[in-house]
């Protein structure tokens, strides 16, 4: 009776050992996935003046969101556009817009389905730093992305 007894228990530990194992597994699955969200929502793409084309050290960047949309299929997300105070309102509207759909491009061209993603452009009107100068204007040179 002793030795039944021992043997309940200690598979009544392994039991519980593993049911913690895959909780931890889990729980450290949705901690990486809720890591590449945050970066997903709060880490933009930069460009050159003038300029719409994905810089090489942009690549990274944007090579985390298509592995964030690539593990939430459900995520949907608008690439906003998004240029610096210099040139005219129709000009920096035409430029935030090829630079939201050159990050839509890199995206689709990845494997994220169109269907999930839309653009906007905003031109120089949502500046995230209002100064006046070029560190101002390389912040604000950029493509954003929003979950929706």
């Amino acid at each position: 009776m002793k030795k039944l007894t021992l043997v309940a228990l200690a598979l009544s530990l392994g039991l519980l050992v593993v049911g913690c194992t895959k909780k931890a597994a889990v729980e450290t699955d949705n901690s990486a996935l809720t890591q590449l969200k945050y970066e997903f929502e709060n880490n933009n793409i930069h460009f050159d003046f003038d300029r719409f084309n994905i810089r090489a050290d942009q690549i990274p960047i944007l090579n985390a969101k298509v592995s964030y949309l690539q593990q939430d299929t459900a995520a949907n997300a608008e690439v906003q556009g998004h240029c610096d105070e210099r040139g005219t309102l129709s000009y920096n509207r035409a430029l935030a817009d090829r630079r939201a759909k050159a990050a839509y491009n890199y995206l689709v061209d990845q494997g994220i389905s169109g269907s999930r993603l839309n653009t906007v452009s905003y031109g120089e009107e949502r500046p995230l730093d209002t100064g006046h100068n070029e560190a101002a204007w390389a912040t604000n040179r950029r493509a954003q992305f929003v979950l929706r």
